[in-house]
């Protein structure tokens, strides 16, 4: 697989990285909790003769470095729409995986004429009025103790290098590397490199920019911007994935309504490595079947 190389450009918040690849209509990919635009390596590769391909780090993730304000689902939505700007593209298919696709959730539903198609991988959403009321005092309760928080994390980030000696050793041990990719891999990748480079860059993100997206991940206003969602949309997820578990996917698809929803057999969290062809598969026959690609089946 060819690897996509960094990119950046400045942005009203501060320096952001990318990839980029391919030519035709642009198409904005958005990565995930503690994740990186390195996740969307086969993607970019796979699309590239389709799309003109971008995938971003988010700030505090990946070579994008963190900023002072706080992170919340419609900062970054507006982050995207800035890169969009920038680059000079007046609409974008987009994709979100995890948070990531929460992100792409703000930005259709504050945006809708700039989205043309919507792909939410691996989301699902509160599945009865108990997990609702749960999720929204949870959020209320971190709300609070955040900017306890904010302060000493804040602290660290001058020396993130002091911790990079104990992130490669335990990249590098196939147990440990292993077992913590185990929380969101259903189909470890045979070539260890994969997990190892996955992991450091999981260990890699700014502690302050983790826990501040980790926080936001809660917030009810996602349930409100669903409604607000006027863009084709397909959710594409594994049926064995055990952060968004494949009911809270068909709660998802229920409360958008009118999407397509796919679940690939014994996958898990993390649909684009796992099985990379699958996936790839499905998301090429959604963006080329235009319109009609958002009626249910």
């Amino acid at each position: 697989m060819e690897i996509t190389p960094l990119q950046r450009l400045t942005l009203p918040c501060g320096p952001l990285a990318y990839r980029q690849a391919g030519s035709g209509a642009p198409l904005i990919l958005i990565h995930g909790w503690r994740g990186s635009s390195n996740h969307w390596q086969h993607t970019l590769s796979a699309l590239a003769d389709i799309r003109c391909v971008y995938a971003i780090d988010l700030p505090g993730h990946g070579a994008t470095p963190s900023v002072g304000d706080r992170l919340t689902t419609e900062a970054l939505a507006r982050l995207a729409i800035d890169f969009a700007d920038k680059l000079g593209l007046a609409q974008f298919d987009l994709v979100g995986h995890s948070y990531g696709a929460a992100v792409a959730v703000a930005i259709a539903a504050a945006w809708p004429d700039r989205v043309r198609r919507l792909v939410l991988v691996s989301l699902g959403t509160v599945r009865d009025d108990l997990e609702h009321y749960a999720l929204t005092q949870a959020h209320s309760y971190l709300t609070l103790v955040l900017p306890w928080w904010r302060p000493w994390l804040a602290l660290a980030r001058p020396w993130p290098g002091q911790w990079q000696p104990w992130i490669d050793w335990v990249g590098d041990q196939p147990t440990m590397s292993q077992a913590i990719a185990g929380g969101f891999l259903r189909q470890v990748p045979e070539d260890h490199a994969v997990v190892t480079d996955g992991v450091r860059e999981f260990l890699n993100t700014d502690p302050l920019s983790a826990l501040e997206v980790w926080i936001d991940a809660t917030s009810p206003a996602f349930i409100a911007a669903l409604a607000k969602i006027t863009a084709p949309a397909l959710l594409l997820s594994g049926d064995r994935d055990l952060v968004s578990p494949a009911t809270g996917v068909a709660a998802l698809a229920e409360r958008l309504g009118g999407c397509r929803m796919v679940l690939l057999p014994d996958c898990g969290h993390m649909p684009m490595i796992e099985w990379p062809e699958p996936f790839h598969r499905a998301l090429r026959e959604f963006l080329n079947a235009g319109e009609g690609a958002g009626q249910p089946t």
